[in-house]
């Protein structure tokens, strides 16, 4: 059976909703590496644009764990395993843009905005 894999799209909602939350850094950009294997797994989450302030980018990592989790995901790093990178997906269609819009509205309930 053929699963559609949403990983890029949720990454980009995720990313959207995290830039929503810390406006204060205009640069801030997040990917995800997932292994190879089922769509409903992300291995890590990177953080970028909070230059060197480690417990900021901890901090922002935390919470895109938490709306992957939210959003039904296994966020697990396997050592040995090969990686790939998951770059976000903005949503393209109104569709998409109502569904982005009822996540980053249920995304500020779990991060307390």
């Amino acid at each position: 059976m053929y699963e559609v894999d949403n990983r890029p799209k949720h990454v980009g909602w995720i990313e959207t909703a995290l830039k929503a939350g810390y406006a204060d850094l205009p640069s801030l950009r997040i990917y995800a590496q997932s292994h190879f294997g089922p769509p409903d797994r992300i291995a890590f989450v990177v953080v970028l644009g909070v230059d060197e302030d480690r417990d900021r980018r901890r901090a922002i990592r935390s919470d895109a764990v938490d709306l992957l989790r939210y959003l039904g995901y296994l966020v697990e790093f396997e050592p040995g395993r090969d990686v790939y990178e998951v770059l976000p997906h903005p949503p393209e269609s109104a569709h998409e843009k109502m569904q982005m819009h009822q996540f980053l509205c249920a995304a500020r309930r779990i991060l307390g905005e």
